[in-house]
């Protein structure tokens, strides 16, 4: 469930924080502070609250799980006195390929065109946990670390359509479950190559490109499509995904920002399932909505953010359905 929340908290974090690519910051430090509350809930087989532990069968989502949390996020960044070098630590907005958003070491450059090119390094893309075996059922399923680490470059205005700019991102990232037992039960019957078909250890890679449209001086829309590629071990688990997201940027006023986006991906599995005896095939759907208010109480270097995310995964095996819903208030300060 945190990784739902955090994941979105983490977007108007940087929502509110960054600067036009095109000017990097004044020379010298600069500290981004983000404290957020929120809370949602989640319905997922991979939710490893000990809630969900237990689950009766294979033919359900999980249990429903419902979580508040608070918490502090950050980015630290030194801009060069040409203005076009900055090097950063900290949180950033771009949503890697596990689907969480940790600390990233990089540098971003400014050329004389006006492309920005940014190189991350990510020491801890997602540290999470899962299910040693997720398809135990009636009784309790014990918990492994996840690890992973990533890197991205990124292209902003990297070309432009009539005024308009296009960016490119492409992400790497390796995962790796310290001890995955998927389909090891006996009650399963399931062969030893049978088995190596649920590995989850493997790569990921992803593509994206994002086009700007300055429909007028208020209003921009933002369409992206991104293609990922999950190189896992297991070819059950192994998958070619396709994403459309359509963002429209609403400047109501100075100081305040909407911005509302919604999302449709499709997902398919390269083998049949040695459980389910079928390729998973997965569909997902979601929106986001996230509000800005700059220099509240007339605070200068401060922003209020309120946001909502909903979620939702239909797969062709209920197992795999998912439903995530978000939302929380914040204060951004910029040092």
């Amino acid at each position: 469930m945190s990784r739902i929340i955090h994941s979105l908290l983490a977007s108007s974090l940087l929502l509110a924080s960054q600067q036009s690519v095109a000017d990097l910051a004044e020379p010298g430090f600069d500290f981004v502070l983000n404290i957020n509350a929120g809370g949602g809930q989640s319905q997922s087989q991979s939710n490893t609250d000990k809630d969900n532990a237990i689950t009766k069968d294979l033919n359900n989502s999980g249990k429903k799980q419902s979580a508040a949390t608070a918490f502090a996020l950050g980015r630290l960044s030194y801009t060069l006195s040409n203005k076009k070098t900055q090097f950063f630590f900290g949180n950033s907005e771009d949503d890697v390929v596990l689907g969480d958003f940790k600390a990233e070491l990089g540098i971003s450059q400014e050329f004389d065109n006006g492309t920005v090119v940014t190189l991350a390094y990510v020491p801890l893309l997602a540290e999470s946990e899962a299910w040693k075996d997720p398809y135990l059922t009636n009784v309790k399923r014990q918990k492994t670390d996840v690890s992973a680490q990533g890197v991205r470059v990124r292209f902003d205005n990297i070309l432009n359509i009539y005024g308009n700019p296009i960016n490119i991102q492409y992400t790497w990232a390796e995962a790796d479950y310290e001890h995955d037992q998927s389909g090891q039960q006996t009650s399963l019957g399931l062969s030893k190559s049978q088995q190596d078909q649920l590995k989850r250890d493997g790569d990921y890679h992803q593509a994206m490109i994002e086009y700007s449209h300055a429909l007028s001086q208020q209003f921009t829309l933002q369409p992206a499509v991104t293609l990922t590629r999950g190189a896992l071990e297991g070819e059950a688990m192994a998958f070619d995904k396709a994403e459309l997201q359509l963002s429209l940027i609403t400047m109501l006023s100075e100081r305040s920002q909407l911005a509302t986006s919604v999302f449709y991906g499709a997902s398919q599995f390269d083998q049949s399932h040695p459980i389910f005896n079928q390729k998973r095939e997965d569909k997902e759907i979601g929106a986001f909505v996230f509000y800005s208010y700059s220099a509240p109480f007339n605070w200068e270097n401060a922003a209020f953010t309120a946001m909502t995310g909903y979620s939702k995964k239909d797969s062709n095996i209920n197992f795999y359905d998912e439903q995530n819903i978000a939302a929380s208030i914040g204060m951004v300060y910029n040092f």
